[in-house]
């Protein structure tokens, strides 16, 4: 191979290189492994690398090996015995459960055996739910999967109209309800959630944010 052929292989490679990393499965906004959501085969995740000279993150896609899959419990690659693959994603702005980046109680799940992961991108949540593996219930204070969670969906609360609702028994501000208008029962359905570590709810913007006080 001549200096010539040399520089167009080496050129070759680098646009493959940067197209692969432009088309990131994920946005990238703090470091790490992330399942992609697209993905209903539950093997495809993305690399997030922290650029110190640009201030960015750079993303990479990969792809676990054939007889594994990506578990975001672990964000890691693991076998399919470890980790059930239960994808299914939803993006209507109407019924979403999402409010700010991170994981919580999937609200159809009566046992607390399945999870939703909200992923901004653009301004629009992206909702994917996974199954716990068997013996272990999400823990929403934890965002993780424990086998020794206490599953509790009760509470005192009601709802009367459509909405998210501070839960006031809650002294941390984490814990807020959702109340959805089923027409097919003119009835509300009530489900409870908690905002990721890092946020609280604020009942006056009605959202999970990092700049609230809590006053409870």
């Amino acid at each position: 191979m001549d200096k010539m052929e040399t520089r167009i292989a080496i050129g070759l490679f680098l646009v493959l290189c940067i197209a692969w990393q432009a088309h990131a499965a994920v946005n990238c906004t703090s470091a790490g492994r992330f399942a992609d959501t697209d993905d209903t085969t539950c093997q495809n995740y993305t690399l997030c690398v922290y650029n110190s000279t640009s201030g960015t993150f750079i993303s990479y896609n990969y792809t676990c090996p054939t007889t594994s899959v990506f578990s975001p419990t672990i964000s890691a690659c693991t076998a399919s015995t470890n980790y059930v693959c239960n994808v299914t994603n939803t993006t209507d702005s109407s019924s979403s459960v999402c409010t700010a980046d991170g994981y919580v109680a999937d609200p159809s799940s009566t046992d607390c055996s399945s999870y939703i992961e909200c992923v901004e991108v653009n301004g629009t949540y992206t909702e994917t739910t996974y199954t716990c593996p068997n013996g272990t219930y999400f823990n929403p204070n934890t965002t993780l999967c424990e086998s020794d969670y206490n599953c509790t969906t009760t509470s005192t609360f009601t709802c009367t109209t459509a909405g998210r609702f501070a839960d006031t028994s809650d002294t941390t501000c984490q814990d807020y309800f959702f109340c959805v208008y089923d027409s097919s029962t003119s009835s509300f359905i009530q489900y409870n959630y908690t905002c990721p570590t890092s946020s609280l709810f604020n009942p006056t913007s009605s959202m999970c944010t990092a700049s609230y006080t809590c006053t409870n």
